[in-house]
């Protein structure tokens, strides 16, 4: 005779199952709520970034055409503009991180306690990535701009 005994699990009862599936769903949100916000903060410092960057080209350019000297006023405000943008994307980034490791360390803890049924399935967010690439870029921006190399001469 086979005597297989099931190992009881602790999400049999449907109960703690769906209190279980609702927290997970809970967390999720949560996280897409934190790219979201992410989301935000890299499409306002790229709207900055560009400008900057174009009013420091279009106003170098204008003033060879128009005979006054636009360039320094044009290249102190367009380097403004890519420093704030730079300042919103990293601080976006730096918050983000901050809370993303938070949720994901709460909810891996849940799981080790039985409480979910799997821990965080994310161990980076694709759109901290892409901050961090614009933090790179603007950076670039920032150092051609200050030392007036490439496009900036």
């Amino acid at each position: 005779m086979d005597s297989v005994e099931k190992q009881e699990s602790p999400f049999d009862t449907p109960a703690l199952e769906l209190a279980s599936c609702q927290a997970s769903l809970a967390f999720e949100r949560t996280l897409i709520s934190l790219d979201q916000s992410l989301m935000g903060a890299v499409r306002t410092s790229l709207a900055l970034i560009t400008f900057g960057f174009a009013m420091v080209l279009f106003f170098h350019e204008l003033s060879g055409q128009i005979g006054v000297n636009l360039r320094v006023p044009a290249r102190n405000f367009g380097l403004g503009l890519v420093v704030i943008g730079i300042g919103l994307v990293l601080i976006g980034l730096l918050g983000h991180q901050k809370r993303f490791t938070e949720l994901r360390h709460k909810m891996d803890d849940l799981h080790s306690r039985k409480l979910l049924i799997e821990g965080c399935p994310y161990k980076h967010s694709p759109i901290a990535i892409v901050a961090l690439l614009l933090l790179l870029a603007g950076l670039f921006v920032m150092a051609g701009i200050v030392v007036r190399m490439g496009p900036f001469k």
